[in-house]
């Protein structure tokens, strides 16, 4: 049974949602606090597994609560209440929040928000790992392409179209854009898979928000003994791939999802690299991975798997889940290694995302094993495109040209 702790300064509104949640008594064990104080006190007592605090509080307010919960506990999901007038000044919780809905909330989306994040979890079998993506409050991003983001935004004529393409070529970037404008402060009524909808739809003013609030999209450089491809080099693969998911899939209107789902298919390895450069992991842990993977010539998601029960799809896929993006998205990146665990009669995201991962790969010249672990034949003769492999590899290999300078534009 899930342990849920609910905190509002307000008894009323804990009453509220005592009395609407009471048929999930059965699944769910609820606890309510009436300030963060209150909650910190509970919290030392037993465990939670999801804290869904207000974030306009006397005293101790929402944002600094959960930096606390993030701090001292890592492995719970976070999840802010706040009013759409207060969005601005949530900003602040970003980096500690897996997730925002806005009051009022009606009690099936909370309920369905706080079940999908339950569910997410078990993705994650080993209880470090589960700490270690739970307390990363932000991905790297490149420190040239934020450099370029600022540049724009101080640009009082920029053009949205030029925010968004700047914005598309960084995976954390992107990842942080999509979070947000996927929250349920918005009220979509569909999930938003591109950057140039969630550019448009957040404004240049939100962007300088994240920027200069929030410190996002800062400059972050890998130590130079981190056991990492260089982020330039993963973001290169990572774009090509995007590039090359979108002409892969067939419907014309799924070609976004596939970018952006081939453009985040391997956020864990952020993660992962992140985590085993500032300490998190052991000497055990992803280090040994990639070295496991190096010595014994084995893919590395093969290593991932032998040595931590868990791959970076898997923790990319954790973490974006959180996040709120869409399940298309979440499904391409968890899977992109093994798509024939999916059941599927046609060839989309998944099938793309997959494909365009090896191909980047090799059209890069990068070692087949750190960036991919080879190509499911049997899963693409069942889908009926195996002879297209020829077609699909030159087009890669014209995109590696494009990225390069020396072919058509970036996108």
């Amino acid at each position: 049974m899930k342990r849920i702790l609910f905190v509002d300064d307000e008894p009323r509104v804990l009453e509220g949602l005592q009395r609407l949640l009471r048929p999930q008594r059965h699944q769910w064990e609820m606890a309510f606090a009436t300030s963060g104080t209150a909650a910190l006190d509970l919290l030392a007592e037993r465990p939670f597994d999801v804290i869904v605090s207000d974030m306009r509080m006397p005293g101790m307010d929402g944002a600094t609560l959960l930096r606390h919960v993030q701090a001292r506990y890592p492995q719970m999901v976070r999840i802010i209440l706040s009013g759409y007038s207060e969005l601005e000044s949530s900003l602040r919780s970003l980096p500690v929040a897996h997730q925002f809905l806005s009051k009022p909330c009606e009690p099936q989306l909370l309920r369905e928000v706080i079940e999908r994040a339950c569910a997410l979890q078990e993705l994650l079998g080993d209880a470090t790992l589960r700490a270690a993506v739970a307390q990363l409050g932000e991905l790297p991003a490149q420190p040239q392409t934020y450099s370029a983001l600022i540049r724009a935004l101080e640009d009082p004529d920029v053009a949205m179209e030029d925010v968004a393409r700047i914005v598309e070529q960084d995976i954390a970037m992107s990842a942080k854009c999509l979070q947000l404008v996927n929250s349920a402060f918005f009220g979509l009524p569909r999930r938003v898979s591109t950057i140039p909808q969630a550019v448009r739809l957040l404004g240049l003013n939100m962007l300088k928000a994240l920027v200069f609030t929030v410190e996002v999209f800062r400059t972050f450089e890998l130590p130079p003994d981190a056991v990492v491809a260089g982020l330039e080099e993963l973001q290169a693969h990572s774009l090509i791939a995007a590039r090359l998911a979108a002409r892969l899939v067939p419907d014309p209107g799924r070609g976004d999802d596939a970018f952006m789902a081939a453009l985040l298919h391997d956020v864990g390895k952020l993660i992962l690299a992140t985590r085993s450069a500032d300490g998190t992991f052991p000497t055990a842990g992803w280090s040994a991975a990639v070295t496991y993977a190096a010595e014994a010539g084995v893919p590395l998601v093969e290593a991932e798997q032998a040595r931590l029960g868990v791959t970076h799809a898997e923790v990319g896929a954790y973490l974006l889940g959180l996040w709120g993006l869409p399940q298309t998205i979440l499904e391409a990146v968890a899977f992109h290694h093994r798509p024939g665990r999916v059941s599927q009669r046609t060839f989309d995201v998944l099938g793309a995302v997959h494909v365009a991962d090896y191909l980047a790969c090799e059209a890069l010249g990068l070692a087949p094993g750190s960036c991919s672990s080879g190509v499911d034949e049997r899963y693409l003769e069942a889908l009926g495109v195996r002879d297209r492999w020829p077609q699909w590899s030159a087009l890669a290999a014209e995109l590696a040209l494009a990225h390069a300078g020396r072919g058509e534009p970036w996108r």
